[in-house]
């Protein structure tokens, strides 16, 4: 993707924090979020960031290291009961 870094961040509206990934390619910059979108719990938030430190409101950030643990951990989000 050449030096611009995409990262995909995923946000529950109740709690500090969020789950975040470095996109490997643009095609999966592109296709992630709107799977993830479909398959989110409600109170997920679904946010494509260029720059996560400039965005303290998402902080602090747990990075995941690959798109199948990103994904599994996301779909595994929910709002407390």
């Amino acid at each position: 993707m050449g030096d611009k870094n995409i990262y995909i961040v995923a946000k529950l509206f109740s709690q500090p924090g969020c789950l975040a990934y470095r996109c490997q390619t643009v095609n999966e910059a592109r296709c992630m979020p709107g799977a993830l979108e479909a398959t989110r719990n409600p109170g997920v938030q679904i946010v494509v960031l260029d720059s996560p430190e400039i965005y303290a409101e998402y902080a602090p950030y747990t990075f995941i290291g690959n798109a199948r643990d990103f994904t599994e951990q996301v779909n595994q989000m929910k709002e407390p009961a």
